[in-house]
């Protein structure tokens, strides 16, 4: 009789645990199914990283916003959603920058050229090819639009600051066996 009852909870257990095992990989499943598609929701006008961005650049005399980032990457997302989506950024970034967009993991080699060790990393670019800003990880919006200013001032009146800052502890190190 024991043996019969401790059988009849063995398969009770084996059922139940088979059961948590194909949930779980549902809800995997449906995670990866979701995953953070961040072009997809964005409203900003993102150009590729390409001699009409750069023409673009010259022909209305504003420097380029490179945004670098990872759909994979958290500190990305936050970024994307707490600071760049923000309408006073949207504006600032579309109507004194040409916004240019590079997903760290379709252009790898593009990323580790402009220097890209962590995401998200922007980088303001000159016309002419020039850094004039580069930042990495989550920035405020207030901060930001601080940054930025400053930079474009700078630039507008004949200086180039090659300024560098970020927070290592907000962002994602990219693969280094890409």
């Amino acid at each position: 009789m024991t043996y019969m009852l401790l059988a009849a909870n063995y398969k009770l257990f084996l059922r139940v645990s088979m059961i948590i095992v194909c949930v779980f990989f549902l809800q995997i499943k449906s995670i990866h199914a979701q995953e953070w598609k961040y072009m997809e929701h964005a409203e900003i006008d993102w150009r590729n990283y390409d001699k009409q961005a750069f023409t673009e650049a010259r022909i209305k005399n504003r420097p380029l916003f490179v945004f670098i980032f990872a759909d994979w990457c958290e500190w990305c997302k936050k970024l994307e959603l707490e600071t760049l989506e923000k309408q006073e950024i949207r504006k600032l970034i579309q109507t004194k920058f040409i916004p240019v967009a590079i997903d760290y993991d379709k252009h790898t080699e593009l990323a580790k050229k402009l220097g890209v060790q962590l995401v998200p990393t922007s980088i303001i670019i000159t016309p002419d090819g020039k850094k004039l800003l580069k930042f990495f990880g989550f920035i405020k919006p207030a901060d930001l639009v601080l940054s930025l200013n400053k930079t474009l001032a700078a630039w507008q009146s004949g200086e180039l600051p090659e300024e560098e800052f970020g927070s290592e502890s907000t962002c994602c190190p990219v693969p280094n066996n890409q």
